[in-house]
Order: C-alpha cells, then sequence, then structure tokens
C-alpha cells in the first residue's frame, strides 16, 4: 500500500483546495511476461487435421495473451466453403515456418 502526502496550497477566494500524492514505490515493477505463440505476421502451418486449411499456410493475424484454448488467428488467401478467410488455432495446432 502506498503513503499519501497532504500538502496544503494557496487559499483563494475563501476555499483552500489540497493536493494529495501518491508517494514513488519502492520496488520495481515485475518483469513483463514472456509473449507465447509465433509472432504477428509470421506464416504458419495449420496441422489440425479437420481444419478445411490442413496443411496450408496462413498469416498470423493476432496471438491472445490471456490463455484461452484458440489463442492464435490465422488469415488465409483461400475462403473456405461458408466464405471465410480466418480462423482460430490452438498453439500445438500451428506449426510457424522459416
Amino acid at each position: 500500500m502506498q503513503a499519501l502526502s497532504f500538502k496544503p496550497s494557496v487559499v483563494r477566494a475563501g476555499r483552500r483546495s489540497v493536493a494529495v500524492r501518491a508517494e514513488e514505490a519502492a520496488a520495481a515493477p515485475p518483469p513483463p511476461k514472456p509473449t507465447i505463440g509465433p509472432k504477428r505476421g509470421s506464416q504458419v502451418r495449420i496441422m489440425r487435421p479437420e481444419s478445411y486449411w490442413f496443411r496450408e499456410t496462413g498469416k498470423v493475424v493476432s496471438v491472445d495473451q490471456s490463455g484461452i484454448r484458440y489463442p492464435v488467428v490465422v488469415r488465409f488467401e483461400k475462403v473456405n466453403y461458408a466464405g471465410v478467410t480466418t480462423n482460430n488455432y490452438a498453439l500445438d495446432e500451428v506449426e510457424e515456418l522459416k
């Protein structure tokens, strides 16, 4: 918990205002968490057998870092039967290409 310091300021027209400032925390902020999955914009091969794009390549649109089941969003050149060009995949269902 941070300590607060109160510092009265100048009295103006019969009013007194108080400025509240939180003092600096002595502890350094924790290091950022390492990112998971392929980087945005990289090419990946799909390894999910039931996927329309099985063994095809696509471009990573985003990778959700919150821990959801299918965090990798991949966009493809070819559309599937429903006219869709993107799909979400799990980390073990995509293989990053060099």
